[in-house]
């Protein structure tokens, strides 16, 4: 089905503190784990990925295998001579979760 058919998604995520972010359609929730009351707590009513960053999330275990155009970008990226002439760095775990997270 397409995703327009989706009327609710979440995800939890365990660290050194638990958060649980939902959308029921309008807008992302991120609500946080009060160990005292033992409730999740609004923390974050409006969610949103950033317009801008200087950071780039995907695995580059396998960037020698990747056609050379895409390389010659990123390495461009890396050293701050794309079009953005923004220098990006790496913040990658192989967690989904975890990296979808950091990003918001």
């Amino acid at each position: 089905q397409p995703g327009t058919n989706l009327v609710a998604a979440a995800y939890c995520l365990y660290s050194s503190s638990t958060f649980f972010v939902l959308t029921l359609g309008n807008g992302v929730y991120m609500f946080t784990l009060d160990e005292g009351i033992g409730e999740f707590v609004l923390s974050k009513p409006d969610v949103r990925i950033p317009e801008s960053s200087s950071i780039m999330s995907f695995n580059e275990a396998n960037l020698e295998k990747w056609d050379e155009p895409l390389q010659n970008v990123v390495q461009g990226w890396r050293q701050g001579t794309g079009k953005s002439g923004t220098k990006f760095s790496s913040r990658y775990i192989g967690s989904m979760v975890g990296d979808v997270h950091r990003t918001l």
